[in-house]
C-alpha cells in the first residue's frame, strides 16, 4: 500500500495546480499609526504594507517576520491572519495578510530599510497616500480588530 500511495501522490503533483503566496504584515504604533514603505519594484502604487514572497515550505507567519526583518530590520511575530485574496494581475498568486506585533524595542525613526525600499512613514488612516486597495483593507481590518480590543495594544 505505501508504494501505491507514493505513485498517488506523485501522479497528483504532476496534475495539481501549482501556487506563488504573498505575505503583508499590519504593524500598528501605540499612536494607532501604521508603517508604509516605499517600494522599489511598484513604481505606480510605490506605498504599502512591509512583505513578500514565501519560501519553498516556509510558513507563512515565518515569511511575514523574515520579510519585515529583511525590508525594515524589525523583528516581529505574525499574531493574527486577517486575509486572503488573490491577484488580480498574477495568475495563480495568493496573498495573505496578518497583523504583527514587534518582539523587541523599537525607535521608529529608526528604522533601516532593505535595497527593495526608498522610504517608510509611521501613518495614521487619515494621512494615508494612495496604495492598493488591498491593502487599505487588510489595513482597515487590523484597526477594527484594534478597537474591539481583539489586538493587544502597544
Amino acid at each position: 500500500m505505501p508504494k501505491a500511495a507514493r505513485l498517488i501522490q506523485q501522479g497528483a503533483h504532476l496534475i495539481q495546480g501549482r501556487f506563488t503566496l504573498g505575505v503583508v504584515g499590519v504593524l500598528v504604533d501605540s499612536e494607532d499609526r501604521i508603517l508604509l514603505v516605499e517600494h522599489v519594484f511598484h513604481p505606480k502604487t510605490p506605498w504599502g504594507l512591509p512583505g513578500g514572497w514565501v519560501n519553498r515550505n516556509e510558513p507563512p507567519t515565518e515569511a511575514v517576520a523574515r520579510e519585515f526583518h529583511e525590508e525594515t530590520g524589525l523583528r516581529v511575530n505574525a499574531t493574527q491572519p486577517l486575509d486572503i485574496w488573490t491577484n488580480r494581475f498574477l495568475k495563480n498568486h495568493v496573498n495573505m495578510a496578518f497583523i504583527v506585533e514587534s518582539i523587541e524595542a523599537y525607535n521608529a525613526n529608526e528604522i533601516v530599510l532593505s535595497a527593495e525600499l526608498l522610504d517608510y512613514q509611521w501613518v495614521t488612516r487619515d494621512e494615508m497616500p494612495y496604495i492598493l486597495p488591498d491593502h487599505l483593507r487588510v489595513i482597515d481590518l487590523a484597526l477594527a480588530n484594534r478597537q474591539r480590543g481583539i489586538v493587544k495594544q502597544d
